[in-house]
Protein backbone atom coordinates (compact mmCIF):
# COMPACT_ATOMS: atom_id res chain seq x y z
CA UNK A 1 0.00 0.00 0.00
CA UNK A 2 2.67 2.17 0.59
CA UNK A 3 4.22 1.53 -2.47
CA UNK A 4 1.68 2.90 -4.23
CA UNK A 5 1.63 5.73 -2.88
CA UNK A 6 4.79 6.59 -3.80
CA UNK A 7 4.06 5.59 -6.60
CA UNK A 8 0.95 8.10 -7.09
CA UNK A 9 2.65 10.84 -4.92
CA UNK A 10 5.49 10.82 -7.83
CA UNK A 11 2.65 10.83 -10.55
CA UNK A 12 1.27 13.84 -9.37
CA UNK A 13 4.72 15.58 -8.61
CA UNK A 14 5.60 14.64 -12.03
CA UNK A 15 2.25 16.13 -13.40
CA UNK A 16 2.47 19.45 -11.87
CA UNK A 17 6.22 19.94 -12.98
CA UNK A 18 4.71 19.67 -16.40
CA UNK A 19 1.93 22.32 -15.93
CA UNK A 20 4.51 24.35 -14.24
CA UNK A 21 7.09 23.93 -17.42
CA UNK A 22 4.17 24.17 -20.35
CA UNK A 23 5.00 27.24 -22.45
CA UNK A 24 2.18 29.75 -21.64
CA UNK A 25 0.25 31.00 -25.20
CA UNK A 26 -0.83 34.62 -24.48
CA UNK A 27 -4.55 35.44 -25.77
CA UNK A 28 -3.81 38.12 -28.19
CA UNK A 29 -3.80 37.09 -32.00
CA UNK A 30 -1.77 38.94 -34.61
CA UNK A 31 -3.38 37.98 -38.12
CA UNK A 32 -1.11 37.39 -40.60
CA UNK A 33 -1.97 39.70 -43.46
CA UNK A 34 -3.39 38.33 -47.11
CA UNK A 35 -3.80 34.92 -45.22
CA UNK A 36 -7.20 32.98 -43.87
CA UNK A 37 -7.46 31.43 -40.44
CA UNK A 38 -3.60 31.99 -39.82
CA UNK A 39 -2.56 34.05 -36.28
CA UNK A 40 0.74 34.28 -34.02
CA UNK A 41 0.61 35.37 -30.39
CA UNK A 42 1.90 38.37 -28.95
CA UNK A 43 1.77 40.39 -25.41
CA UNK A 44 1.44 44.42 -25.62
CA UNK A 45 1.05 46.76 -23.30
CA UNK A 46 -1.76 49.11 -26.08
CA UNK A 47 -3.73 48.06 -28.11
CA UNK A 48 -2.32 46.80 -31.93
CA UNK A 49 -5.62 47.81 -33.40
CA UNK A 50 -6.37 51.49 -31.43
CA UNK A 51 -5.46 54.98 -32.07
CA UNK A 52 -3.24 56.36 -29.91
CA UNK A 53 -1.45 59.59 -30.57
CA UNK A 54 1.16 59.21 -27.33
CA UNK A 55 3.09 56.03 -28.80
CA UNK A 56 6.52 57.75 -29.88
CA UNK A 57 8.94 54.65 -29.16
CA UNK A 58 8.34 51.09 -30.10
CA UNK A 59 10.43 47.97 -28.56
CA UNK A 60 9.72 45.05 -30.38
CA UNK A 61 11.04 41.77 -28.09
CA UNK A 62 12.03 38.63 -29.48
CA UNK A 63 12.08 35.78 -27.24
CA UNK A 64 15.05 33.44 -26.85
CA UNK A 65 15.34 29.39 -27.48
CA UNK A 66 12.58 28.77 -24.61
CA UNK A 67 9.40 30.38 -26.77
CA UNK A 68 8.22 32.40 -23.79
CA UNK A 69 7.11 35.44 -24.82
CA UNK A 70 5.92 36.34 -21.53
CA UNK A 71 9.44 36.55 -20.18
CA UNK A 72 11.24 39.00 -22.70
CA UNK A 73 7.96 40.71 -22.46
CA UNK A 74 8.37 41.66 -18.58
CA UNK A 75 11.55 42.14 -18.84
CA UNK A 76 10.87 45.09 -20.85
CA UNK A 77 8.12 46.50 -19.37
CA UNK A 78 10.33 46.03 -16.09
CA UNK A 79 12.82 48.41 -18.22
CA UNK A 80 10.10 50.97 -19.16
CA UNK A 81 8.35 50.94 -15.97
CA UNK A 82 11.61 52.12 -14.42
CA UNK A 83 11.29 55.59 -15.93
CA UNK A 84 8.06 56.36 -14.40
CA UNK A 85 6.48 58.33 -17.22
CA UNK A 86 8.01 56.31 -20.08
CA UNK A 87 4.73 53.69 -20.37
CA UNK A 88 2.49 55.85 -21.42
CA UNK A 89 4.54 56.83 -24.71
CA UNK A 90 6.19 53.26 -25.46
CA UNK A 91 4.89 50.57 -26.82
CA UNK A 92 5.97 47.25 -26.31
CA UNK A 93 5.26 44.14 -28.47
CA UNK A 94 6.16 40.50 -28.17
CA UNK A 95 5.37 38.24 -30.61
CA UNK A 96 5.36 34.31 -29.62
CA UNK A 97 7.02 32.33 -32.85
CA UNK A 98 5.71 28.79 -31.82
CA UNK A 99 7.35 25.17 -32.85
CA UNK A 100 4.88 22.19 -33.61
CA UNK A 101 5.09 20.80 -29.71
CA UNK A 102 3.57 23.95 -28.11
CA UNK A 103 0.95 23.47 -30.29
CA UNK A 104 0.15 20.07 -30.17
CA UNK A 105 -2.37 19.70 -27.30
CA UNK A 106 -3.74 23.39 -28.21
CA UNK A 107 -6.91 22.97 -29.43
CA UNK A 108 -6.80 26.16 -31.66
CA UNK A 109 -6.15 25.47 -35.08
CA UNK A 110 -4.94 28.55 -36.48
CA UNK A 111 -2.05 28.97 -34.56
CA UNK A 112 1.46 29.39 -37.12
CA UNK A 113 3.47 27.14 -35.86
CA UNK A 114 7.58 26.30 -37.09
CA UNK A 115 9.13 23.18 -38.26
CA UNK A 116 12.31 24.42 -38.62
CA UNK A 117 14.05 27.06 -35.83
CA UNK A 118 12.37 30.11 -36.94
CA UNK A 119 15.09 32.47 -35.55
CA UNK A 120 16.89 32.49 -38.98
CA UNK A 121 13.84 32.92 -40.54
CA UNK A 122 12.55 29.72 -41.87
CA UNK A 123 9.74 29.73 -43.90
CA UNK A 124 8.93 26.09 -42.63
CA UNK A 125 5.79 26.78 -41.09
CA UNK A 126 1.65 25.59 -41.27
CA UNK A 127 -1.51 25.65 -38.92
CA UNK A 128 -2.94 22.70 -37.74
CA UNK A 129 -6.08 23.39 -40.04
CA UNK A 130 -3.53 23.62 -42.97
CA UNK A 131 -2.57 20.19 -43.55
CA UNK A 132 0.76 22.38 -45.82
CA UNK A 133 3.78 24.36 -45.44
CA UNK A 134 2.57 28.12 -45.35
CA UNK A 135 5.71 29.19 -46.51
CA UNK A 136 5.40 32.08 -44.06
CA UNK A 137 8.58 33.35 -42.48
CA UNK A 138 9.49 34.72 -38.92
CA UNK A 139 11.09 37.46 -40.68
CA UNK A 140 7.76 38.07 -42.64
CA UNK A 141 5.81 38.48 -39.38
CA UNK A 142 8.56 41.12 -38.31
CA UNK A 143 7.84 42.88 -41.09
CA UNK A 144 4.21 42.75 -41.43
CA UNK A 145 4.84 44.37 -37.87
CA UNK A 146 7.08 46.87 -38.50
CA UNK A 147 5.24 48.28 -41.89
CA UNK A 148 1.77 48.63 -39.07
CA UNK A 149 3.86 50.63 -37.06
CA UNK A 150 5.42 52.83 -39.49
CA UNK A 151 2.47 53.83 -42.13
CA UNK A 152 1.66 55.81 -38.59
CA UNK A 153 -2.35 54.93 -39.08
CA UNK A 154 -2.39 53.95 -35.68
CA UNK A 155 0.72 55.39 -33.68
CA UNK A 156 0.22 58.69 -36.00
CA UNK A 157 3.72 60.29 -33.52
CA UNK A 158 6.02 57.06 -33.50
CA UNK A 159 9.55 58.31 -34.42
CA UNK A 160 11.53 55.40 -32.85
CA UNK A 161 11.18 51.25 -33.18
CA UNK A 162 13.55 49.58 -31.45
CA UNK A 163 13.90 45.50 -31.67
CA UNK A 164 15.67 43.93 -29.09
CA UNK A 165 16.24 39.96 -28.92
CA UNK A 166 18.95 37.91 -26.36
CA UNK A 167 20.27 34.74 -27.11
CA UNK A 168 18.65 33.14 -29.84
CA UNK A 169 16.50 35.96 -29.99
CA UNK A 170 19.77 38.13 -31.01
CA UNK A 171 20.54 35.41 -33.74
CA UNK A 172 17.02 36.80 -35.06
CA UNK A 173 17.31 40.34 -34.83
CA UNK A 174 20.92 40.19 -36.13
CA UNK A 175 19.83 38.08 -39.22
CA UNK A 176 16.73 40.32 -39.61
CA UNK A 177 18.37 43.36 -39.76
CA UNK A 178 21.05 42.35 -42.55
CA UNK A 179 17.54 40.71 -44.20
CA UNK A 180 14.57 43.08 -44.04
CA UNK A 181 13.39 45.87 -46.28
CA UNK A 182 10.83 47.79 -44.31
CA UNK A 183 12.85 49.98 -42.96
CA UNK A 184 14.27 51.48 -45.93
CA UNK A 185 11.27 51.19 -47.99
CA UNK A 186 8.63 52.23 -44.95
CA UNK A 187 9.90 53.08 -41.78
CA UNK A 188 12.53 55.83 -42.80
CA UNK A 189 10.51 57.46 -45.51
CA UNK A 190 8.07 58.17 -42.53
CA UNK A 191 10.91 59.40 -40.33
CA UNK A 192 11.01 56.64 -38.07
CA UNK A 193 14.32 55.39 -36.93
CA UNK A 194 15.32 52.20 -36.27
CA UNK A 195 17.73 50.64 -34.50
CA UNK A 196 18.64 46.70 -33.36
CA UNK A 197 19.94 45.35 -30.37
CA UNK A 198 21.87 41.76 -30.52
CA UNK A 199 22.29 40.85 -27.41
CA UNK A 200 24.48 37.38 -26.65
CA UNK A 201 23.82 35.60 -29.66
CA UNK A 202 25.27 31.82 -30.43
CA UNK A 203 26.50 33.13 -33.82
CA UNK A 204 26.33 35.40 -36.23
CA UNK A 205 25.76 36.45 -39.54
CA UNK A 206 29.31 37.02 -41.96
CA UNK A 207 29.22 39.06 -45.17
CA UNK A 208 32.37 36.91 -46.62
CA UNK A 209 33.44 34.13 -46.55
CA UNK A 210 36.28 34.59 -44.65
CA UNK A 211 36.84 33.95 -40.92
CA UNK A 212 39.25 34.85 -38.08
CA UNK A 213 42.80 33.31 -38.52
CA UNK A 214 43.28 31.64 -34.72
CA UNK A 215 40.35 33.57 -32.61
CA UNK A 216 42.16 37.15 -34.16
CA UNK A 217 39.79 40.18 -33.59
CA UNK A 218 41.67 41.84 -36.75
CA UNK A 219 43.19 39.36 -38.95
CA UNK A 220 40.52 36.69 -41.17
CA UNK A 221 41.15 34.67 -44.23
CA UNK A 222 39.24 32.23 -46.09
CA UNK A 223 39.92 29.10 -44.03
CA UNK A 224 42.12 26.62 -45.14
CA UNK A 225 40.93 23.56 -47.69
CA UNK A 226 41.03 21.06 -44.74
CA UNK A 227 39.23 23.46 -42.75
CA UNK A 228 36.31 23.74 -45.87
CA UNK A 229 36.34 20.22 -46.50
CA UNK A 230 35.97 19.51 -42.80
CA UNK A 231 32.90 22.05 -42.59
CA UNK A 232 30.95 21.67 -45.74
CA UNK A 233 28.36 24.21 -45.78
CA UNK A 234 30.09 26.66 -42.81
CA UNK A 235 29.06 29.97 -45.19
CA UNK A 236 25.78 29.01 -45.86
CA UNK A 237 23.01 31.44 -44.27
CA UNK A 238 22.88 31.74 -40.55
CA UNK A 239 26.78 31.37 -40.68
CA UNK A 240 26.90 33.49 -44.08
CA UNK A 241 25.61 34.82 -47.23
CA UNK A 242 25.28 31.52 -49.38
CA UNK A 243 21.69 29.72 -50.12
CA UNK A 244 19.85 32.59 -49.31
CA UNK A 245 16.39 31.21 -47.76
CA UNK A 246 12.92 31.12 -49.28
CA UNK A 247 12.36 34.63 -47.73
CA UNK A 248 14.71 36.43 -49.32
CA UNK A 249 14.17 34.56 -53.11
CA UNK A 250 11.17 35.90 -52.98
CA UNK A 251 12.43 39.30 -51.97
CA UNK A 252 14.59 39.32 -54.78
CA UNK A 253 17.28 39.54 -52.20
CA UNK A 254 21.12 38.58 -53.35
CA UNK A 255 24.29 38.54 -51.12
CA UNK A 256 25.13 41.57 -52.46
CA UNK A 257 22.47 43.31 -51.82
CA UNK A 258 22.28 41.77 -48.22
CA UNK A 259 26.13 43.26 -47.84
CA UNK A 260 25.26 46.62 -49.39
CA UNK A 261 22.40 47.23 -47.12
CA UNK A 262 23.73 46.02 -43.54
CA UNK A 263 26.37 49.13 -42.60
CA UNK A 264 23.23 51.03 -43.18
CA UNK A 265 21.70 49.88 -39.99
CA UNK A 266 22.02 50.92 -36.65
CA UNK A 267 22.73 48.16 -34.71
CA UNK A 268 24.37 47.42 -31.11
CA UNK A 269 25.76 44.57 -29.85
CA UNK A 270 25.25 44.34 -25.96
CA UNK A 271 27.84 41.27 -25.02
CA UNK A 272 27.26 40.04 -21.37
CA UNK A 273 31.32 40.30 -19.61
CA UNK A 274 30.77 37.06 -17.98
CA UNK A 275 29.01 35.20 -20.89
CA UNK A 276 32.30 33.64 -21.93
CA UNK A 277 31.24 29.88 -20.56
CA UNK A 278 30.34 27.27 -22.95
CA UNK A 279 26.68 26.12 -21.12
CA UNK A 280 24.70 23.63 -22.55
CA UNK A 281 22.61 27.01 -24.25
CA UNK A 282 25.36 27.87 -26.42
CA UNK A 283 25.77 26.41 -29.81
CA UNK A 284 28.24 23.85 -30.46
CA UNK A 285 27.81 23.51 -33.81
CA UNK A 286 30.82 23.32 -35.83
CA UNK A 287 30.09 26.23 -38.18
CA UNK A 288 29.28 28.35 -35.01
CA UNK A 289 32.84 27.34 -33.11
CA UNK A 290 34.36 28.53 -36.36
CA UNK A 291 32.91 32.19 -35.10
CA UNK A 292 34.60 31.25 -31.46
CA UNK A 293 34.68 29.51 -28.60
CA UNK A 294 32.09 31.28 -26.59
CA UNK A 295 29.28 34.42 -26.83
CA UNK A 296 31.60 37.15 -25.71
CA UNK A 297 34.36 35.68 -27.68
CA UNK A 298 32.07 35.47 -30.88
CA UNK A 299 31.02 39.01 -30.43
CA UNK A 300 34.05 40.22 -30.59
CA UNK A 301 35.77 39.09 -33.50
CA UNK A 302 32.33 39.40 -35.39
CA UNK A 303 32.81 43.26 -34.65
CA UNK A 304 36.49 42.91 -35.85
CA UNK A 305 34.86 40.80 -39.26
CA UNK A 306 32.60 44.25 -39.49
CA UNK A 307 35.30 46.37 -39.33
CA UNK A 308 36.92 44.30 -41.88
CA UNK A 309 34.21 43.93 -44.12
CA UNK A 310 33.13 47.43 -44.45
CA UNK A 311 36.34 49.35 -43.05
CA UNK A 312 35.93 51.49 -39.77
CA UNK A 313 33.49 53.59 -40.90
CA UNK A 314 30.85 50.81 -39.61
CA UNK A 315 31.72 52.62 -36.14
CA UNK A 316 29.62 55.30 -37.23
CA UNK A 317 26.44 53.20 -37.23
CA UNK A 318 27.04 49.80 -35.54
CA UNK A 319 28.39 49.76 -31.47
CA UNK A 320 29.87 46.71 -29.34
CA UNK A 321 29.36 47.18 -25.89
CA UNK A 322 30.15 44.99 -22.79
CA UNK A 323 28.16 44.96 -19.62
CA UNK A 324 30.54 44.13 -16.99
CA UNK A 325 29.41 41.39 -14.20
CA UNK A 326 26.83 40.19 -16.53
CA UNK A 327 26.50 36.67 -17.81
CA UNK A 328 23.93 35.01 -20.32
CA UNK A 329 21.07 36.98 -18.90
CA UNK A 330 18.50 38.78 -20.87
CA UNK A 331 17.44 40.62 -18.13
CA UNK A 332 20.31 41.84 -16.37
CA UNK A 333 21.59 42.81 -20.18
CA UNK A 334 18.37 44.94 -20.79
CA UNK A 335 18.62 46.30 -16.87
CA UNK A 336 22.12 47.81 -16.60
CA UNK A 337 22.84 50.98 -17.49
CA UNK A 338 24.09 50.46 -20.74
CA UNK A 339 21.05 48.53 -21.83
CA UNK A 340 19.08 51.05 -20.66
CA UNK A 341 20.71 53.46 -22.49
CA UNK A 342 20.48 52.10 -25.76
CA UNK A 343 17.21 50.23 -26.04
CA UNK A 344 15.11 53.11 -24.20
CA UNK A 345 17.47 56.31 -26.28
Amino acid sequence: MLHRSIILAIILILKIAALVHALEIPQPRLKIANRDNCYVPYISNHPLHERNDDIQHVILAIHSSNHDAFMVYNGCMELVDSRGNLNKRTLVIAPQFLMEKHVKNSPDKKLLFWKVYPFWGSSISTTKSAGKDLRISAYSILDQVMSDICSKTTFPNVQRLTIVGHSAGGQLVNRFAASNTVEFDVARPAGVHCRYIVMNPSSYVYFSPKRSVNGSMQNFSIPPREIIESHPGYNNYGYGLDKLYFYHRKKGLTAKKIRQMYPQRNVIYLLGEKDCVADASMSTHPHAMLQGDNRLERGKIYYGHLIDEFGPGIKNTQKIVVIPEVGHSGRHMMLSKQGQRFILK
